[in-house]
């Protein structure tokens, strides 16, 4: 596993990080999230409106938790 800090690409777009990740030669893994009543709607969501909020690291790859910008209570 790296010794880099990986939590100062939380807020970063997520294309934007996994270029920085690669360039590292990181193993990584997506995993999205949302609020509940909208995980429906999680395949209408723009890849550039996809965040990381959050990384796990774990003994073979960081995890990128990812959501979209859109969190708005309807």
């Amino acid at each position: 596993m790296s010794k880099i800090d990986w939590t100062l690409i939380i807020g970063y777009p997520l294309a934007e990080a996994v270029e920085y990740i690669k360039e590292e030669n990181q193993k990584y893994r997506i995993v999205m999230t949302a609020p509940p009543k909208k995980r429906a709607n999680d395949s209408e969501s723009d890849n550039e409106e996809i965040r990381i909020i959050g990384i796990r690291p774990t003994s073979d790859c960081l995890e990128l938790i990812c959501a979209a910008d859109d969190w708005s209570v309807s």
